[in-house]
């Protein structure tokens, strides 16, 4: 009697178990996994805690790779609100990405902010580094030899 009682007791929770688990899985609507793309090797290289912000000449270019895994119509630049022009180079795994600044930025600090999406699903991504521009003064009196 009671190996029967035991046995219909397992039965009857294996039965509540079983349609409950059964409709967890959802095998035709599997959502894609997310992978956000990745900023990296910025140039100037990004200000650290023991380093001073580093220091550009005015207009120069700058650089920074993006994961592979971006979709390269969608990398966005921008200094101090300007938008800036980037020339994306495909190096199969990540992309180049160098721009030149704007004059505008003459002696001032300036974040670089950076925006990207992946190519699957609807991952973004932002990032970006601090830089400061030389004045365009300073820059040619440091060029003129000193007397």
């Amino acid at each position: 009697m009671k190996i029967t009682k035991f046995l219909l007791n397992t039965a009857i929770v294996g039965a509540m178990l079983f349609p409950s688990s059964a409709y967890a899985y959802n095998a035709g609507n599997i959502d894609e996994q997310c992978f956000a793309p990745k900023f990296k090797t910025f140039s100037p290289p990004e200000k650290t805690k023991d380093t001073p912000v580093p220091e550009v000449e005015p207009e120069a270019e700058i650089g920074f790779t993006v994961s592979g895994i971006a979709d390269p119509t969608t990398i966005r630049a921008v200094a101090k609100d300007q938008p800036l022009d980037l020339t994306i180079v495909d190096k199969k795994s990540f992309y180049q990405v160098t721009a030149k600044l704007p004059a505008v930025l003459n002696g001032k600090y300036a974040r670089i902010h950076l925006k990207a999406k992946a190519q699957k699903g609807e991952c973004r991504t932002k990032d970006g580094w601090l830089i400061k521009v030389k004045k365009a003064g300073d820059v040619a009196e440091e060029a003129a030899p000193a007397e």
